[in-house]
């Protein structure tokens, strides 16, 4: 499929959800009251299941909610429903990994720049032994610039958005190196791969 079909077809199944939420959580109070049900204990149960509807929209929109813009180099983007943005500095950006595919994919980035982003964090053993087909490339990287210093960033928040988001850090990272598996997930986003 498509990946500009798939992002619509998510987007319109991620409204389909919210409309069916709300109409659940209106529909919930007006029945106890019709009913006239209005003992303590059906109180307190519709109560608690309008909690976990507030709650499960939550979650589904902190999964499925990313933006971002590259502007003058800079590569600033939004994961989730957080207030937070991340800046990353797109010529400092020296590997591009991605983990998994569809729903679950993981954007790995690299960069020996920490700029106004409290979301880098630095290079160490247990960050390789998570990612180990990335060792090979970033040890090459390593051997160039010995003495710097390397963090790493982790985008799993945002749907098939996040082919997007891969996409333009592609345009805009030119001096990066892309790994196997990135390259394959920037083919899907540009549709010259269809899955």
């Amino acid at each position: 499929m498509d990946i500009y079909k798939a992002v619509k077809k998510e987007r319109l199944h991620l409204k389909i959800f919210l409309i069916t939420m709300v109409i659940i959580a209106f529909f919930l109070p007006t029945v106890l009251i019709i009913t006239g049900l209005t003992t303590i204990f059906y109180i307190s149960y519709v109560i608690f299941i309008e909690f976990l509807i507030v709650i499960a929209i939550i979650i589904k929109m902190n999964a499925y909610i990313v933006e971002y813009r590259c502007l003058n180099n800079r590569l600033i983007f939004k994961v989730g429903i957080s207030i937070k943005e991340y800046l990353i500095i797109c010529d400092k950006v020296v590997l591009v990994h991605t983990n998994k595919s569809d729903y679950d994919l993981e954007i790995v980035l690299i960069t020996n720049v920490v700029f106004k982003n409290k979301g880098l964090r630095p290079v160490d053993d247990g960050f390789l032994r998570r990612y180990p087909q990335i060792i090979e490339d970033y040890n090459s990287i390593k051997q160039l610039n010995s003495q710097k210093e390397y963090y790493f960033q982790v985008i799993k928040r945002g749907g098939l958005k996040k082919y997007l988001l891969l996409d333009s850090i592609y345009r805009n990272c030119v001096k990066a190196i892309y790994t196997d598996e990135s390259i394959q997930n920037i083919k899907i986003s540009r549709g010259q791969l269809i899955v």
